[in-house]
């Protein structure tokens, strides 16, 4: 070559470098640049000299024929695969089928519960005890000396039976130790009475001290009296 005239490619004609060895065209070798170590190797493989090496084509359709055949085995695999379901975050699920579509269960839906309503029972009415229609009546200790409170005194005429009914009003009223005395019996009363009583006390102060309440149920003139049989 000419230094007035550049280096042309034999194939395609294209400008070259002076020291260049291949056409970065077309890839073919340049007739006066000198072999270099890697194009020796290759020539010695079987390559020619301003072409491609003869195995690099069928290399590459070797490569393309295996992709293919892999992506093929990948479809043919995937189309008896049972669709994949995917939890949804409101609880229910979406599945994805081979051919794209999609197919969504229904959420599941909270049960739907009935509460009773609530019974309230009546707190049953407190009432006072009453207290008994007839509390015993008490006796005065036989030969016994002490002080009592007097609350009537009523003609033994009028009967037993009269006397013993006013004692026992009394005692529904309040005055629960109360009895009925037959005046004659004792030296301390006077004869032809029964005598209704209450309490039987050691001495006359404590007759005292009960004498107040004694006076406020019977609404009478009560007044504490010694007993000396």
């Amino acid at each position: 070559m000419s230094e007035s005239t550049p280096p042309r490619c034999p194939r395609c004609n294209a400008t070259v470098g002076a020291n260049q060895e291949y056409c970065l065209e077309c890839g073919a070798r340049l007739a006066d640049a000198r072999p270099g170590p890697l194009e020796r190797t290759s020539a010695g493989i079987g390559q020619r000299p301003g072409g491609a090496a003869p195995w690099v084509v069928p290399a590459l359709l070797g490569l393309v024929i295996a992709v293919l055949g892999t992506g093929a085995a990948i479809a043919i695999s995937n189309d008896g695969a049972e669709p994949s379901a995917i939890s949804t975050a409101t609880g229910g699920s979406l599945t994805v089928t081979n051919d794209g579509s999609t197919l969504t269960a229904p959420e599941p839906t909270e049960p739907t519960t009935t509460t009773a309503p609530a019974t309230t029972t009546a707190p049953k009415p407190t009432t006072t005890p009453k207290p008994p229609a007839n509390p015993a009546a008490i006796v005065w200790p036989r030969d016994r000396r002490g002080w009592t409170i007097v609350l009537l005194s009523l003609p033994q005429s009028n009967g037993l039976a009269g006397a013993n009914a006013k004692a026992a009003e009394l005692r529904r009223g309040g005055l629960r130790r109360v009895g009925v005395l037959d005046s004659g019996r004792y030296a301390s009363l006077h004869p032809g009475y029964y005598v209704i009583f209450t309490g039987v006390f050691d001495s006359e102060a404590e007759a005292a001290s009960a004498l107040q309440r004694a006076r406020a149920v019977c609404h009478c003139t009560a007044y504490q009296r010694e007993i000396i049989p």
